[in-house]
């Protein structure tokens, strides 16, 4: 096993795809280990769209950023095959180490996303060496790939709070599922005002949950909130629930007002 098998195997590179040279780049702060991959020639490659094997009609080359090399930064340049599918054309093909129109590899994407986790984004792209805006596209893709499979079908309770965000009155409003113990945020939106509600509705309605379904809030008694949710939600059940909530109160009201009073007093129907 030489030193490009060593590499190979820990890139999880596979034919037809292989590894033909690596460099370390002194010459430059932080220092770079770079690395060549190719395509064999004579392969065929899947169409990106319809996944028939076709042979490779012409070669662009592209360069990722890879997960650093001890304190080295890592970088792969690789000929990427286009195929001339038949049916849908010429397509670049998929890499097997990154997504497509990205400049860094799957690898490094998730050592990004992991840091962002617990830590501010300006500090976690200086960590990583890049900057801020192109660890935003990162963290973009990822949190909209995994909203886009979200489902809130089973949502019927939900509380709602305002928060400052920044100075000048300056505020972001958060939906939270009040049934959901662990990581109970669904939603945040710049605001507080009612089209927050409805933004929240739109959310809710495009990740298979229904507005009608909604039985429990959990709120402030500013007017933006429940004018928004009378307006956006249903009118006719919040004030049904207002007007049962009401009887409920004051029929605790008149008892607990018996109690003190020693004396046995009818509930007036109200």
């Amino acid at each position: 096993m030489n030193e490009f098998d060593v590499i190979a195997l820990g890139l999880g590179i596979k034919p037809p795809w292989k590894i033909v040279g690596q460099i370390l780049d002194t010459n430059v702060e932080p220092h770079q280990l770079k690395i060549r991959i190719k395509a064999d020639r004579g392969a065929e490659f899947p169409c990106p769209v319809c996944g028939r094997m076709c042979k490779a009609h012409d070669f662009q080359e592209k360069t990722w950023r890879h997960l650093n090399f001890f304190q080295h930064h890592c970088y792969i340049t690789a000929s990427v095959p286009r195929t001339n599918c038949p049916e849908h054309g010429v397509k670049m093909v998929k890499v097997p180490w990154a997504r497509k129109g990205t400049r860094f590899t799957m690898l490094f994407e998730q050592a990004a996303m992991v840091l962002v986790r617990e830590m501010p984004i300006a500090a976690a792209s200086r960590i990583i060496g890049i900057d801020d805006k192109a660890l935003w596209r990162i963290v973009f893709h990822y949190v909209n790939k995994a909203m886009s499979r979200l489902d809130l079908g089973q949502v019927q309770g939900i509380g709602i709070d305002e928060t400052a965000s920044g100075r000048g009155h300056r505020y972001v409003t958060i939906f939270i599922d009040l049934d959901r113990a662990k990581r109970p945020v669904l939603f945040v939106t710049e605001g507080k005002g009612k089209e927050t509600i409805e933004a929240f509705k739109d959310y809710l309605e495009s990740h298979k949950g229904k507005a009608s379904n909604i039985a429990r809030v959990v709120c402030d008694m500013s007017k933006a909130f429940i004018s928004g949710w009378i307006f956006h939600i249903s009118a006719g059940e919040f004030c049904d629930a207002a007007q049962e909530a009401l009887l409920s109160l004051q029929r605790q009201a008149v008892i607990v007002f018996s109690q003190a009073m020693g004396k046995n007093t009818t509930i007036a129907r109200i």
